[in-house]
């Protein structure tokens, strides 16, 4: 579609695209902003957790409920 003699001005076609890319910019802080405030909303709502809510004393990876095979021998395995 860029037929025209506009169509092939550098400076109009640079000055478009630079619209657009303000435009798309635009977009997307405006996004970004709605995402931040949903979040803190969210985060406002939630009651505040402290260290005393949780309900084992450690582990690593998942693993704190297994159990230890070798507990109970003589350290002969």
């Amino acid at each position: 579609m860029s037929s025209g003699k506009t169509a092939e001005d550098s400076t109009w076609k640079a000055r478009e695209q630079a619209s657009e890319a303000q435009y798309a910019r635009s977009k997307e802080q405006e996004q970004l902003q709605a995402i931040r405030d949903e979040l803190a909303k969210k985060q406002q709502q939630q009651p505040a957790k402290s260290e005393l809510d949780k309900d084992f004393e450690g582990g690593f990876g998942g693993q704190e409920d297994l159990e230890d095979r070798y507990a109970t021998t003589l350290g002969e395995h």
